[in-house]
C-alpha cells in the first residue's frame, strides 16, 4: 500500500496536480492539505484543497473535504502545522 507523504504530488479528478504540504490526524482520520501546482509544476498557485484519506482493499483513495463545519475544524490545525514548519 502506497503511503501519501509530504511533498507527494497527486492528480485530482480535474486532472490538476497538487502537492501535499501538511498532514493531520483528526478524530481518527487522516487529512492532507494540498496546494495546486502550476502547469510546469515549478511553483504553486493559490488554489488549496483539503482531502481525506480513505483506505480500501490496501489502496488509499482521497476525497475532497467540502463539509464547511469540518473545514472550520481542520483549517486551524493545518495552519498551526505550517507555521511551525516556517520557524
Amino acid at each position: 500500500m502506497m503511503e501519501i507523504g509530504l511533498h507527494t504530488v497527486l492528480t485530482l479528478e480535474d486532472d490538476d496536480k497538487y502537492v501535499v504540504v501538511a498532514k493531520v490526524e483528526f478524530e481518527g482520520n487522516h487529512y492532507d492539505y494540498l496546494f495546486q501546482l502550476t502547469d510546469d509544476e515549478e511553483d504553486v498557485t493559490d488554489q488549496v484543497v483539503i482531502v481525506k484519506e480513505e483506505k480500501e482493499n490496501n489502496e488509499i483513495y482521497i476525497d475532497e473535504v467540502v463539509d464547511e463545519e469540518l473545514l472550520k475544524k481542520l483549517t486551524p490545525l493545518f495552519q498551526k502545522q505550517l507555521e511551525e514548519k516556517r520557524d
